[in-house]
């Protein structure tokens, strides 16, 4: 039996909530979510090394991510690459690992976890299906205004999910039609 996998590239910017989304979708599908941290190593500082910031937040998004995916009980394959051609990477990983989709993440301020021009690119050209995820945050409340909110909607027969985070973020997942080669 072939295992669905969802490949979900990092370079910037650890999104607990933009995390926690991916897995969920991973979950819906049952699939392996396959975390990808995309290290830029330009191609004239080989020699030179990464910068600790970089390394730093590639440790900070794998643990979110195994510790995330253990709590919803989702399988992950970690993995790590230096490159100096982000999409050319995220692209040959899709394909060698045989992914069912490429999870992308957008708001309002633009790319979540890729930079945008990125995530054009690989709308373009993409491995695979895409899966775009829209984060949308809807202003947030303070405690007082949750626990009224909350209240209100118990006394008015409305329901209220336990758990419910999204309450605060809305996302929309939508699967991109590809292109189909000739």
């Amino acid at each position: 039996m072939k295992t669905t996998r969802f490949l979900l590239p990092f370079m910037h910017g650890v999104d607990k909530f933009a995390i926690e989304q991916a897995i969920l979708l991973a979950k819906s599908h049952h699939a392996t979510l396959i975390p990808l941290v995309l290290i830029h190593v330009p191609e004239g500082c080989r020699k030179t090394g990464v910068r600790l910031e970089y390394m730093q937040q590639s440790m900070d998004f794998l643990e979110t991510v195994k510790h995330k995916a253990y709590w919803h009980s989702v399988q992950i394959e970690r993995l790590e690459v230096f490159t100096s051609d982000i999409v050319q990477s995220i692209n040959l990983v899709a394909s060698e690992m045989e992914c069912e989709g490429v999870l992308l993440l957008i708001n309002q301020k633009g790319g979540v976890l890729l930079q945008v021009d990125q995530i054009k690119s690989i709308i373009e050209m993409p491995p695979c299906k895409i899966y775009i995820i829209h984060l949308t945050a809807v202003q947030s409340k303070s405690f007082v205004q949750a626990v009224r909110s909350s209240i209100s909607r118990l006394f008015s027969g409305g329901n209220v999910r336990q758990g419910d985070r999204m309450q605060d973020q809305e996302y929309l997942v939508e699967e991109a039609e590809l292109p189909t080669k000739a």
